[in-house]
C-alpha cells in the first residue's frame, strides 16, 4: 500500500511538473501573439499597420523602440493609433483637424504643447513630459515641439483616422510632402 502511495505521489507530481511548464509556455507564447499571427519579442517588434485586425500590443514598447517619425500602428473605420519619434528641437508640426479629436501620450522625452483657436493664436502653452496626455478637441490648431535634451517618444490615437493606412513618415520632411489626406 505504501509503495503505491508513493508511486501515485510521484505520478502527479512528474504530471503537475508537466502540465505547470506546459501552462507556463502557452502563456509566455501568448505574450508574443495577436490573434495567430507573431508581432512581438522582447526585442523585434514588427512595425507595421494591423488596421482593422483585433489586436494587442504593448504601445510603451512599441512607442519606445519607434524611430521614424510617425508609424501608422493600426488604422480603422472610425479611429487611428499612430507612434512617432521628434528628434530634439523636431516638432510635430501646426496643424488643425475641423472633425477630428486626438489624445496624444508622452512616453518619453520632454515637449511644449500649443493649442489655440487659430494657427496665430496659440494661447494654449503647457509642458507635457512621461506619462502626460495631450487632448486635442476638433477645430483646434496645435503642434507639439521637443523642447528636452532627449528624442520625443509619443503615440497619438486620432478618433477618425487621419493618415492613409500603412502611413510610415521617415521624418517631419516626408511627412509634411504627404499631405495628411486619404
Amino acid at each position: 500500500m505504501k509503495k503505491l502511495f508513493f508511486v501515485l505521489t510521484a505520478a502527479s507530481l512528474v504530471l503537475f511538473s508537466c502540465s505547470s511548464d506546459k501552462a507556463q509556455k502557452e502563456i509566455d507564447d501568448q505574450d508574443n501573439i495577436k490573434g495567430s499571427e507573431v508581432v512581438e519579442t522582447d526585442l523585434d517588434l514588427e512595425f507595421r499597420d494591423f488596421g482593422g485586425e483585433p489586436t494587442v500590443l504593448n504601445i510603451e514598447d512599441y512607442t519606445l523602440q519607434n524611430e521614424t517619425f510617425r508609424t501608422a500602428i493600426w488604422t480603422g473605420e472610425f479611429m487611428q493609433l499612430t507612434i512617432m519619434s521628434i528628434p530634439v528641437g523636431g516638432e510635430v508640426g501646426l496643424e488643425v483637424h475641423d472633425d477630428i479629436e486626438q489624445f496624444l501620450r508622452v512616453e518619453a522625452g520632454k515637449g511644449m504643447v500649443f493649442m489655440g483657436d487659430s494657427e496665430d493664436n496659440l494661447d494654449f502653452q503647457v509642458e507635457a513630459e512621461d506619462d502626460d496626455v495631450i487632448l486635442v478637441p476638433a477645430g483646434k490648431w496645435h503642434n507639439v515641439k521637443n523642447i528636452g535634451d532627449e528624442t520625443l517618444k509619443l503615440y497619438s490615437i486620432y478618433a477618425k483616422p487621419e493618415h492613409a493606412y500603412g502611413t510610415v513618415h521617415q521624418d517631419k520632411a516626408e511627412s509634411d510632402a504627404d499631405e495628411h489626406h486619404h
